[in-house]
């Protein structure tokens, strides 16, 4: 210890092995129990458990003095985005060597996606190990797709610096690229507003417009209803628990009934409608 400590201390060598001593005497994370579970359960054990602690706190569990974030999940998440991207974007390339890179750019997208990262993260019961606050705990927060997308995106950004892009390699390997073909071929996966757009720009309708119809229920459980235009043409509406969703569901139901010629003699009528007067 004493040798550690003289010397040149500006050393990034030296001051990495400090570190990994003073973690000695930490006291152990809040949920310890927890952490050890979550461990066996990801297959992998950290050097430094408090990374892995840190990767689990919610930002509805520390204090309101936090305000920069330092103490939750949020810098974890950050760094582990990052790793994430890169590791998909590696595995991708591998994986698909004859696919163009619009198409990679598309299956990344889908691949990280809330969605898929969330229904991962569930898959594994990441919401039993998170601390959470008593209020986002009650209000559901533990099956909250975004919450699980976040903090599985921290976990990854906290084994990156326990033990560099190996072991999250492997993380992923084994919780993420295997699954792959799976999501693309699972149509409930299917982006229909980037189908619709592509449509509609191709045949010059321009770019779709959604618009909100209604919206009913409670704050915690509103159901939301869309309506979706081309070239001024209404073709279909779609509901859901939030805007995103239902504006999914409408662009499907208007790819059910897209017709190229249909919108183009629509649109001529209304043009004539508001051109010749009453």
């Amino acid at each position: 210890m004493c040798r550690l400590l003289s010397g040149n201390m500006h050393s990034p060598k030296r001051k990495r092995g400090l570190l990994r001593i003073l973690s000695l005497f930490a006291k152990p994370p809040e949920n310890a129990s927890a952490i050890r579970t979550f461990q066996k359960t990801i297959g992998y054990t950290f050097r430094d458990p408090q990374l892995l602690a840190q990767a689990l706190t919610h930002k509805s569990s520390v204090g309101p003095d936090d305000k920069k974030g330092l103490d939750s999940n949020e810098r974890l998440e950050f760094l582990g985005d990052a790793v994430l991207n890169c590791l998909v974007t590696e595995h991708l390339y591998s994986l698909y060597p004859t696919k163009s890179e619009g198409q990679l750019s598309k299956i990344k997208s889908l691949v990280v996606s809330r969605k898929i990262l969330g229904e991962i993260a569930q898959g594994f019961n990441m919401g039993g190990f998170l601390l959470f606050g008593y209020s986002e705990k009650k209000s559901g927060g533990m099956q909250r797709a975004s919450i699980m997308s976040n903090a599985f995106e921290a976990v990854i950004g906290a084994i990156y610096l326990d033990g560099g892009l190996r072991p999250s390699r492997i993380f992923l390997q084994r919780f993420l690229f295997g699954s792959i073909d799976t999501f693309c071929k699972d149509v409930s996966n299917i982006n229909y507003k980037s189908k619709i757009l592509e449509l509609s720009q191709r045949d010059g309708f321009g770019i779709p417009r959604y618009h909100v119809i209604s919206s009913s229920g409670p704050e915690h459980a509103k159901e939301f209803t869309m309506q979706i235009e081309i070239a001024g043409i209404k073709l279909g509406e779609g509901s859901g628990p939030n805007k995103k969703i239902a504006e999914q569901n409408a662009a499907r139901t208007a790819l059910e009934i897209y017709d190229k010629e249909e919108i183009t003699t629509q649109k001529k009528g209304v043009l004539h409608n508001e051109l010749v007067p009453d």
